[in-house]
């Protein structure tokens, strides 16, 4: 019986030892991954607000808009590649995301104006505008609103219109903050993306995009071939972690979301490319369809096989050089589509 009781107190003492050790561990990741956020970003005062941005490359200027959740580190890896290839890249955390807070721009109207603010303070008249997912609706504000100062528009998985969702039906960005559960969910995200990649990238597939299972595995399979995809997706994973300081900016995006205006796409004439994965379960592709036909000067590429996040998947590689094409005819403001 003493045996039993001392083995019983053995095995209490090292699952709370492996408590406390994962607790150790998880504590010293988020403080180490706040300081480097921290520490790598600059914050501006303009007469918006502050916005905390990052600023790499050299030519001309583009100005990107992250998605949802994300911050001026998700905007630089979306950016990443056009800097890579001769664009400066403006990566700002829209408000309520990371040190950019809420009041800088609490809509999509007052977000386009908080970074034309940015671009004051920084001395740059014209950018490039890239806008994703949840971002859309700001970048194509700043478009709208500051016509002259946008020589053109990349669009990817945008989000075009207003929507109020179902409990049974949330959108994926609610989703993804109800199942990372917090900071230690994200850590957890990160952790799985690097120790078990094929598992990360189901989760991501369950939740951005359509497909029978004999597609999932099949999408799963073509990024797992492709270091630099799975590169690319563990960077990622990582601009969603930690959460809370994402939070704030997350769940205005999704009351904006319920309040989007119809924007007058028949009168955007900056020239603009839509990307969009053909299987996105979030944003239909019929939407951006509908979209593309109102704009005078638009062009959409659709890709087979890709969902929300279409940097993944099997036509993936293309993106980036699709993208400065795009932009090399359209700096200065000369071309059509």
């Amino acid at each position: 019986m003493r045996l039993i009781v001392r083995l019983a107190f053995l095995l209490v003492v090292l699952v709370l030892l492996a408590a406390g050790g994962g607790l150790a561990w998880f504590s010293s990741w988020r403080a180490e991954r706040i300081a480097h956020l921290n520490s790598a970003s600059s914050i501006a005062g303009t007469p918006a607000g502050n916005v905390e941005f990052l600023q790499e490359g050299d030519g001309p200027a583009v100005l990107v808009f992250h998605g949802t959740p994300g911050g001026y580190d998700q905007a630089m890896l979306f950016g990443s590649s056009l800097a890579e290839q001769g664009f400066q890249i403006i990566a700002p955390s829209r408000p309520g995301y990371l040190r950019t807070p809420l009041t800088s721009g609490l809509t999509p109207e007052k977000q386009a104006d908080a970074m034309a603010a940015l671009l004051d303070t920084l001395g740059l008249e014209n950018v490039a505008v890239l806008g994703v997912s949840l971002g859309a609706p700001a970048a194509i504000e700043f478009c709208i609103r500051y016509p002259k100062r946008a020589w053109a528009l990349v669009l990817i998985s945008a989000v075009t219109k207003k929507s109020a969702p179902g409990p049974s039906d949330p959108p994926f960005p609610k989703l993804l903050n109800e199942r990372l559960t917090g900071d230690v969910g994200s850590w957890f995200l990160v952790h799985t993306s690097k120790a078990d990649p094929a598992k990360a990238l189901g989760w991501c597939f369950d939740l951005a995009q359509k497909g029978e299972e004999s597609a999932r595995m099949k999408w799963i399979q073509c990024v797992l071939g492709d270091a630099g995809q799975v590169s690319w997706f563990q960077d990622l994973a990582s601009t969603v972690a930690p959460i809370s300081p994402r939070e704030t900016g997350l769940k205005n995006d999704l009351l904006q979301l319920k309040a989007l205006p119809d924007f007058g796409f028949d009168k955007l004439t900056v020239p603009t490319l839509l990307i969009h994965g053909a299987e996105d379960s979030f944003v239909p592709l019929a939407e951006i369809e509908a979209v593309k036909a109102r704009m005078p000067n638009a062009e959409l590429l659709a890709i087979p096989g890709a969902g929300h996040i279409p940097e993944l998947g099997p036509d993936s590689a293309a993106l980036p050089d699709r993208i400065k094409e795009f932009l090399g005819r359209f700096h200065g403001g000369q071309g059509t589509p």
